[in-house]
């Protein structure tokens, strides 16, 4: 009983040393932050964070690799055999959409690291999840829309394209989200009410645009 209590807050205080080093590395950016405010906002010592997480450099790509991979997982369901390519496609675009939506501030954020290039891994990382996920993403969806385009039911479009048009379309509302908020002075339900109405449009644009 004592054991398993032990473990119970071992992995307790993991998640909230995970939970405390994102919330203060979107808050102020890799290098500007130190594993000494992250134990102390987390309520441990500088030790128990190099205990679990050995770097600072692992605790961020943990956390970075855990983010996009949950962004990624939106086009899983591409190909839902039990709904139309449409059905799909709608789908796919909306959960990936919505997960930002969870996640408001991780594309400035992800842009920022880039651009920064204080941390060497973060393009690294984004590099090993397309070699593992989005490759083979890209193949699925090829034939899908393969047969799409053969039925005349689409215009001839390449996976990457499309792919690449849900994400800049799903991306730029939230890269545009600090300025709407500020500019506007919008209350938070009526940004939320405009960010629902953003997704409705950029799934009606991306589906008008494959009409042969």
């Amino acid at each position: 009983m004592k054991k398993r209590q032990e473990s119970s807050k071992k992995v307790s205080m993991e998640i909230t040393i995970l939970k405390v080093a994102e919330e203060l590395f979107v808050e102020k950016g890799y290098s500007a932050t130190s594993t000494v405010e992250i134990a102390s906002r987390a309520g441990c010592n500088q030790a128990l964070v190099h205990y679990y997480f050995r770097t600072k450099a692992n605790l961020f790509n943990k956390i970075l690799e855990s983010k996009i991979s949950f962004m990624v997982s939106a086009f899983d369901y591409i190909d839902n055999k039990e709904l139309s390519f449409t059905e799909n496609l709608t789908k796919t675009i909306e959960m990936h959409f919505d997960a930002l939506t969870k996640d408001k501030k991780l594309p400035i954020f992800v842009l920022n690291e880039i651009k920064n290039n204080d941390n060497n891994n973060v393009l690294d990382i984004i590099r090993e999840i397309f070699r593992n996920k989005i490759s083979f993403l890209l193949d699925k969806l090829d034939a899908i829309l393969q047969e799409e385009i053969k039925a005349k039911r689409i215009r001839e479009i390449s996976a990457l394209d499309l792919v690449l048009t849900i994400v800049s379309l799903n991306i730029f509302v939230f890269l545009a989200y600090p300025i709407v908020d500020y500019v506007l002075s919008i209350n938070e339900k009526g940004v939320e009410l405009i960010i629902q109405q953003r997704k409705k449009e950029i799934v009606n644009t991306i589906l008008n645009s494959l009409r042969p």
